[in-house]
């Protein structure tokens, strides 16, 4: 009896015990979908490793793994025709159900998706033929990584056709461009025109008004103001992928012109992990992970990089510091989620080289902050509700110290239209000019899919709106107007406050049709509706042809169109057309005034000459400019043979009305005043026309055209050699220039009196301005990148060697000029004059022969660079790469009599990292 007893007492405690176990283990929860239909997958075997908790999806694609013990797993995903998965480091708490969705990728179930080289995940080869119409580029973290980039700038070296010319690094400004020639491609809308989006938050530099004097004159600090933002903010570590589209595009993206840089970030069941990194210019640190708390997943990002731009020059320096928080939270049900992501970037950029002889010190000391939330609801299987709101809020702070000096010299402190007796200036004085300004943007989208079977034809439609606000206050442009900078060039100090904003509003609707009509096909057709600074709607407008919206700088249909078919197994042609338009800058729309002063003189007791300053105000602003649009033509071809994928891509692009800045004349008088200050007996001096760079409009009159070739050729992994092998590269031509407008010359004068045949009489003592038609100018190039990638897991090494050919260099400053003037201004009016007349007034230009001859003499370079990754132990691994292996720093010997390198000189850096979970 007492035994039994005893035994009764065991084995109530066992099961109280069991009990009480299975009360404070958690469980696991989610949803798996295919990442190219985004349907549901059933029947997936879901395990955790080294253990015997397993379960399968049910109809739904839903999983529920439950009663497992608190710790962190690797969880195993296993379904026939696709990738097997692994996602490391999933935490699974007491009393808690750890939430973990994710996509299956097709390919074979014996292979993993991603493999590790230390704590580099190495992504397997997937498709080798585009899986839609577009044209995608997309490199992954492993890849980022395993370069060591430091910025989203050193990862898109890798886009085809992007030239190499600078060392990876934080030391300069950077900004990349697609199919263009970048910053030096004679296209700054096209830079302003690449879109960069993070997260499904768009980067806008719209509202940027560092323009003028500043940092940007006569110092090494640099401003962005008015093209691409400055890529050196983002830093690469926290990159999980980036999808580069540099032609047509799915109507959810507006509000660009050269294309799409689509940046996904890391985000939760991430190890924590530390990496550290050193080049010969650039220090970089970077911790990141991820926890749970409140059933909310957390995942963070802490990166601080330093660079030299000069090592031999002390306070001559870079800081970025940034960080990055994002949540997640899963409805109960599992049919949607709510995300949020905060993040913070703190530049600090300094000039401060003693050695300077003009004593010039600058700095960059920006804030960048950024808050978004996406709501993503899963009505049912075929029917998804989305929103993202957002905001972005970036302080500028800049500030340029210089020596100045001036001739004898008097300055007004007027700001409007005047005259005032002026104050003489020190010929050698420091000025001072600070820009500080807090620009805004933040937006709002809604979009709906719905999917839908019309027989064996399935139709994905895309419909929703998006709204963007991007505006710009606070002090401004501040400086001490008795030390203007750069003596008295017409500036003023300018307040941020009344500067109007700009806004965009955007309809899109899309249909996105799979089926098989004879072959194989995808189709997509949709449109996109933009107008920019929206004023009000007029319906009377729809059937008249002109639009029905009115708005400040235009509103644009933009419609889009694509197609692809598989022509056979293995080969398949796609075509995409498009339209898109891009929004003017705040700072074209409202550029600074000018003020042109000017000498008059009067004579004051006892008998001294006094200088008077009188004060022309000329506005700028011009509300009427309007955005510019683009137009886009693809055309590719895909085959596959075995393990081998090779893709053409032929296009053309043409950009109207792109935004330039043409100088204006202008004319004014120059008086005596014997009674000043009254104007009884004001005699005229002189009267001046003339024209001046500082004085100019920004309008439509820009064009681009762009036309080339892309060819990717790359293998799956050769199980013998353990290697792949690419080759990429693009042929491009951009010819670019300005609708006709009066192109005026320098001031002329001119003693004429000749008749002509014609009976005109040319004028006597002229004083003109001559102006010219405009011209085009050109340039193209072939850059063509190899590679070899060897990876062994047993080994832990990851080994590429890559080389860049830059071949067909070739280009022309001035294509097929007109000599001879269209006209000249004088006294209010321009004129127009024949060619004979042009020649008899001796107003005809003239151009360098090195400017009208196509410059043939730059011969093929290489670049050569070496990456090795090797993993040290189970959680860590260290990297090591060097650029221009050889050292060939490719001189040529230029037109104009002097050698130039073309190439980086030699490079090297090393990165260490190491998952800390693993530590402690």
């Amino acid at each position: 009896m007492k035994k039994r007893e005893f035994y009764l007492k065991i084995l109530v405690f066992a099961v109280f015990s069991v009990n009480l176990s299975f009360a404070q283990n958690g469980s696991i929860s989610g949803l798996i979908t295919d990442s190219k239909t985004q349907k549901a997958v059933a029947d997936v075997i879901v395990k955790i490793d080294n253990s015997p908790y397993s379960v399968k999806t049910d109809k739904n694609g839903m999983f529920l793994l439950k009663d497992i013990p608190p710790g962190s797993y690797y969880v195993i995903f296993i379904k026939k025709k696709y990738f097997t998965l692994v996602i490391p480091n999933v935490e699974v708490k007491k009393k808690h159900t750890t939430k973990l969705n994710t996509e299956l990728y097709a390919g074979n179930e014996k292979e993993f998706l991603f493999l590790e080289i230390g704590g580099i995940q190495v992504t397997a080869d997937r498709e080798l033929l585009a899986e839609e119409p577009e044209t995608v580029f997309k490199i992954s973290s492993g890849e980022i990584e395993h370069m060591q980039a430091n910025s989203l700038a050193d990862v898109l070296n890798m886009v085809p056709g992007n030239e190499k010319k600078t060392n990876m690094g934080l030391q300069n400004p950077q900004r990349v461009g697609l199919r263009t020639f970048g910053t030096n491609g004679g296209d700054n809308s096209a830079l302003f025109g690449t879109k960069v989006i993070i997260d499904d938050v768009p980067q806008s530099n719209n509202a940027n008004l560092q323009t003028g004097v500043g940092v940007n004159y006569g110092s090494k600090v640099q401003n962005t103001a008015e093209t691409q933002i400055d890529l050196r903010q983002i830093a690469a570590e926290n990159i999980k992928d980036v999808k580069v589209i540099s032609g047509a595009s799915s109507v959810e993206y507006g509000d660009q012109t050269q294309g799409l840089i689509i940046v996904r970030t890391k985000s939760f069941n991430i190890p924590t992990r530390l990496k550290l990194k050193t080049n010969p210019d650039t220090k970089e640190a970077n911790l990141m992970g991820s926890f749970n708390l409140f059933n909310t997943a957390f995942s963070y990002n802490l990166n601080y990089g330093y660079s030299l731009r000069d090592i031999r020059i002390k306070g001559d320096e870079y800081h970025r510091i940034s960080g990055m928080l994002k949540s997640q939270n899963y409805f109960s049900n599992g049919s949607g989620s709510f995300d949020q992501r905060f993040s913070y970037a703190r530049k600090i950029e300094n000039d401060n080289d003693a050695s300077d002889p003009y004593g010039v010190k600058a700095y960059n000391r920006d804030h960048h902050f950024s808050y978004s939330h996406i709501f993503d609801y899963k009505l049912n299987k075929d029917n998804d509700l989305y929103m993202r709101n957002y905001v972005n809020y970036v302080i500028r702070n800049s500030w340029k110290h210089k020596l100045e000096t001036v001739d004898f010299a008097y300055v007004s402190t007027l700001m409007t239209d005047g005259i005032m007796e002026g104050i003489l200036i020190n010929p050698v004085y420091y000025s001072d000019v600070t820009t500080r300004g807090n620009e805004w943007s933040f937006g709002t989208k809604l979009k709906y899919t719905h999917r839908r079977f019309f027989g064996q034809t399935l139709h994905r439609f895309l419909a929703g709106f998006e709204y963007q606000n991007d505006m710009n206050n606070g002090p401004g442009k501040s400086f001490d107007i008795l030390t203007p900078p750069g003596g008295r060039l017409g500036w003023r100090p300018r307040p941020f406050d009344d500067i109007p904003g700009v806004s965009q509003f955007s309809f899109f609707f899309e249909d996105r049709i799979t089926g098989t009509y004879i072959l194989p096909y995808i189709i997509y057709m949709g449109f996109r509706l933009d107008t920019y600074n929206p004023e009000s709607v007029d319906f009377s407008n729809v059937f008249s042809g002109d639009s029905f919206i009115k708005s400040g700088q235009g509103t644009f249909f933009n419609p889009r169109l694509g197609i692809k078919i598989k022509a056979a197994k293995n080969t398949q042609m796609r075509f995409n057309y498009s339209k898109t338009s891009k929004t003017p800058p705040i700072a074209s729309i409202y550029p600074e005034n000018y003020y042109l002063d000017s000498y008059d003189y009067t004579i004051k007791q006892p008998d001294s000459l006094v200088t008077l300053v009188k004060t022309k105000v000329f506005p700028r602003a011009n509300a009427n400019l309007r955005a510019y649009q683009s137009q886009k033509f693809e055309l590719g071809v895909d085959q596959q043979v075995g393990n081998l994928g090779l893709s053409f891509v032929g296009y053309y692009q043409k950009t109207n009305n792109s935004i330039i800045s043409t100088a204006v004349p202008y004319m004014y008088d120059r008086y005596f005043w014997p009674n000043w200050p009254d104007a009884e007996g004001k005699t005229p001096i002189e009267t001046i026309t003339t024209v001046s760079s500082s004085y100019s409009d920004k309008q439509n009159l820009g064009w681009n055209e762009y036309y080339g070739i892309e060819f990717q050729l790359r293998t799956h992994r050769i199980k013998a050699l353990n290697m792949r092998f690419a080759v990429n590269g693009q042929f491009k031509f951009v010819r670019f220039g300005k609708d006709y407008y009066k192109n005026y010359g320098s001031p002329r004068s001119y003693t004429g009196g000749d008749t002509l045949s014609s009976g005109w009489v040319v004028p006597e003592d002229m004083n003109i301005i001559p102006y010219y038609a405009p011209y085009s100018s050109w340039r193209q190039n072939v850059v063509v990148n190899y590679s070899v990638d060897y990876i062994s897991k047993l080994l832990g090494i990851w080994f590429t060697l890559r080389a860049q050919q830059v071949f067909l260099e070739r280009s022309l400053s001035v294509e097929n000029p007109k000599l001879s003037a269209d006209g000249y201004y004088r006294e209010k009016q321009n004129i127009s004059i024949t060619p004979e007349e042009s020649s008899l007034m001796e107003l005809d230009r003239s151009f360098s022969p090195l400017s009208t001859s196509v410059d043939k003499s730059k011969p093929q370079k290489w670049l050569f660079s070496l990456v090795v990754s090797k993993s040290i132990y189970k959680s860590a691994e260290v990297s090591f790469f060097v650029e221009n292996i050889f050292n060939d720093p490719a001189y040529y010997y230029t037109r104009k009599g002097y050698y130039s390198a073309r190439n980086p000189e030699i490079f090297w850096g090393i990165t260490f990292s190491t998952k800390l979970d693993d530590i402690f």
